[in-house]
């Protein structure tokens, strides 16, 4: 059996950047064309997934007085889960060219960050 991924995550590190919201970095990475990137909303941490905050509406036995999950319980994941950027997995050959144009979106985006702030 192989080991497989669906995406390639990054970490985006905004003190490299001049402190550039993440979510300018990726417009800019758009609006360069690289619409493949994507700041990652449905893998998020586990404890912000409606289920997890309501767990009644699912399962209208549970009780409902147990307390939720709050912004910072689990710093370490939110965190992660703010900073991270992704992009498909190509795995073609014939793949290489577009992974090639996404880099270079990347790399001029960076480049020229100080005039997005």
């Amino acid at each position: 059996m192989k080991s497989s991924w669906y995406a390639l995550t990054a970490t985006y590190r905004p003190d490299q950047l001049g402190g550039l919201p993440l979510e300018h970095f990726h417009q800019a990475l758009i609006a360069e064309g690289a619409t493949e990137f994507d700041i990652p909303n449905s893998t998020r941490p586990l404890n912000q997934l409606p289920l997890h905050q309501h767990p009644s509406h699912l399962f209208p036995g549970y009780p409902n007085t147990r307390p939720r999950y709050r912004a910072g319980d689990f710093p370490v994941a939110e965190h992660a889960h703010t900073h991270t950027i992704k992009l498909p997995v190509w795995h073609r050959e014939q793949d290489l060219k577009l992974a090639e144009q996404y880099v270079r979106a990347a790399r001029k985006v960076s480049e020229h960050h100080k005039e997005l702030l």
